[in-house]
Order: C-alpha cells, then structure tokens, then sequence
C-alpha cells in the first residue's frame, strides 16, 4: 500500500514574507490621505485610498491563500531495486471558493532518487535534488505534476523537506509554508547475483526441505491415512475417516530437515575508524543478499545479523530465522539500510539476542571484506558449538588464512558491475 504524504497548508503555520507594500509604506498612505482631505485635495486622497484598498485586499487574500490547501507527494511504488524508475506526483488541492492566483511548491528530493530524463523542473544540489512546480488554482481545482525517478543506489529514503509559497492576485504579499523531512517511505533493494550452484550444510533433522530418510515427521506435510497400530497417538487418528470406514486410520506425514540460515553482515571494512570503503560494503551487502534469495529459494529459515544497522522498526540490526516471500522482504528491508557507522560487533549483537538470533544447529554464513580478531574468534567457536559455518571473503586484498576456518573466495561474484575488473 502506497504511503501517500498529506500535507494540510491550512491547518499549519503560514509565514508573510516578500511584502511590496511595507507597514511603513503604508503608514504614508494613510497620512498623506489625511492630509489630502484636510487640504481638500480629494484626488490625492482618493488615490491614496484605492491603493489602501488594493492593499488590505491583497493582505487579506494573502492570508487566505494557504487556507485549505492540500498538497500530497505519492510515490507510485515504495519498494525498488536499484536501477528502477517510478513516477512521483505532486498533487495541490484547493478546497475553498477563493481562488488561489499563483502557487509554488518546492519538494526536496533524497540523494539516492534521480530524476530520470531532461525535467526543466529539477534543480540540482550539493546533496540531493530540489523540484520546483509552479500553477494557479481556481476554487475547487485539484493540480497534478508527475515527474519520474530512478533509485539511483540501495536505502530507505525520505522525500522534503518540502516548501509551498502562494499570495494575492497584484503580487504584494506571500504566504509561505514550510514542511520537514517526512518519515523514510521508499526502500529500494540492495542488488542480487544469482547463485545456482551454492548449497549449505546442515546439522540438525527436522524443519523445511523434505527428506527421504523419515527422521522426524512433520506435521505440515500430510502424505496419507494407514490403519491404526499399537502404539500410535491418538491426536494422529483422523475421526472422519474412522466415522467414514468403520475402523480407525491415523494420519501419516512425510519427514523433513531443518535448514536454518543465519547470515552474518559485516559491515565493518577498516581497521581505521575514519576510513571508509564503500564498495566493500556494496560487497557484502550483494553478498548477504544473493545468499538469503538463494536460501529462501531452496525453502531454508533465514535470518540475518548486520551490524551497519541501528535499531529501528523499518532496518533491525537482526531478523529471527523466517522462510518465504515475507521473510525475504524483511531480510532486504534490513540489508537496504546497512551504512558505514558500525553499531557495534557482531559478537555482541549475538549475544544481545541469543538464541532468536542464533538456533541451535543453524547453518552460519559469514560474509566479510575484514576479519576482526575477536569476530574470527567467535565464528570458530560457533563452528566448534555445533554449528556448520560458511565464510565467504569479499575484501580487497587476497582472503587470509586462518586455521579451523576455511575462507571461500567470493570478491569476483559480488563485485559492483563497475569495479569487477579492478
């Protein structure tokens, strides 16, 4: 469901700006008004008084100009994948009889959505984009711009802060409104490679990917009805086939595996805290992303663990165990909002959340371009615990040998386009 921004230019605070007639201007007005009837020259006074007139007039439509406007930005999609273009429409309403002479609105767009295409409207900063539309409005008119915009990278993005400028029909007084950022309302993916080939281990018998080896029946996958035997409990026995037949059957099910995932993000690609590596980081955001759309494929739980993400309700640091679509949804919700600020490591975030963060027996894939010592220490301790760990390397320089963790080399497959053959 599309998030549709509302903004009520009449319900909110309008600042006068711009004036051509200043107060000072007219208290002369006024004066020489006077004057000119206590003189007797009436065509100085009656001058003096239309402008008066034209004056208050214009003060009086500047300050109704704003009143019951609204104005909405709606994205035609909320959930991209870098590369993909949608329409944005500015939409402004006038909901009173008064008409609105000339309108301005100045929507900020975020640094990571371009314009796409030659939009005369679109004017560039130092960070980000700014579109300025400008109309006037009858009573009751409704105006919409659309302009398209491509995600130019992965994030959660916010549009304003936004600004809307009217006044009255001569051009005297403008009223202003000021609007700030909205709340991060378009996520867009972090990108995929496929994985045809990549395969993960598992330790622990019972869970999602069927088995011909019946370990552990599993409930979800009814097979069938065979006759009751000695032994058998009775919540398995199916009483509208015994009420139907005359003897008691007893539901069978096939037998599954677990294949729980837990992947390890670390975003973490210095050892210098002032130095950042962002096509490290794109790395092992690819990476984690093109193994938990594998996983999810092969029908295995999978979570995630970053610690390039802050707590927050739309990017959780981590994402408990889940399969299906939903669950990859939320897998690259999370990876769209890994930055560079590290929250803390990954070892820690671990033991924050425990066992919901890493199950018994769940398969441990571990995707980084720097190995920190204490990091490296956990993972092998994860795999001495009964953990089956898969370490794949994507930093700039050779992948490192340490003993008890072996390292596959994965810089060539998740390397941006622009810097696979750097």
């Amino acid at each position: 469901m599309i998030n549709t921004q509302i903004l009520e230019a009449g319900h909110k605070r309008w600042t006068r700006t711009g004036s051509v007639v200043s107060e000072l201007i007219v208290l002369v007005l006024i004066i020489v008004a006077i004057v000119g009837a206590v003189a007797g020259k009436f065509l100085v006074t009656a001058l003096c008084g239309l402008v008066l007139v034209v004056t208050i007039v214009s003060r009086i439509w500047a300050r109704l100009a704003l009143v019951d406007v609204d104005y909405q930005c709606s994205p035609s999609s909320e959930r991209l994948i870098a590369g993909d273009v949608i329409e944005l429409t500015l939409t402004v309403e006038n909901r009173k009889p008064l008409p609105v002479p000339w309108l301005s609105v100045s929507e900020a767009l975020p640094d990571g959505l371009e314009h796409a295409g030659d939009d005369r409207t679109v004017q560039g900063f130092f960070k980000g984009s700014e579109i300025r539309n400008s109309a006037s409005l009858a009573q009751y008119e409704r105006v919409k711009f659309r302009h398209r915009l491509r995600a130019a990278r992965r994030g959660h993005y916010a549009f304003g802060p936004t600004r809307i400028v009217s006044g009255d029909i001569f051009g005297f007084y403008e009223a202003r409104l000021d609007s700030p950022r909205r709340p991060p309302s378009v996520v867009v993916y972090p990108r995929t490679v496929p994985l045809p080939d990549f395969h993960l281990p598992s330790r622990r018998p019972i869970g999602d990917s069927w088995s011909r080896s019946r370990l552990v029946d599993d409930p979800t996958r009814p097979s069938g009805l065979r006759e009751y035997q000695s032994g058998d409990a009775a919540r398995q026995i199916d009483w509208k086939a015994t009420a139907r037949r005359g003897e008691v059957f007893v539901r069978t099910y096939d037998s599954s595996i677990v294949q729980r995932v837990v992947i390890l993000a670390e975003c973490n690609t210095s050892r210098e805290v002032w130095r950042t590596r962002p096509a490290i980081l794109e790395a092992v955001v690819t990476g984690a992303a093109s193994v938990a759309e594998r996983s999810i494929e092969l029908g295995y739980a999978v979570g995630i663990v970053s610690n390039g993400n802050v707590a927050s309700e739309l990017a959780p640091p981590m994402v408990a165990p889940g399969a299906g679509p939903d669950q990859l949804t939320a897998l690259m919700t999370t990876l769209a909002g890994a930055g560079m600020m590290k929250t803390q490591p990954l070892e820690e975030l671990i033991e924050r959340y425990g066992a919901e963060a890493m199950p018994a027996g769940a398969t441990v894939v571990f995707v980084a371009g720097l190995f920190r010592p204490s990091t490296v220490d956990f993972v092998a301790d994860l795999a001495r615990r009964g953990h089956q760990v898969v370490t794949l390397y994507v930093g700039d320089d050779d992948p490192p040998e340490i003993q008890h963790l072996p390292i596959l080399d994965y810089r060539a497959v998740f390397a941006a386009p622009e810097n696979a053959d750097a």
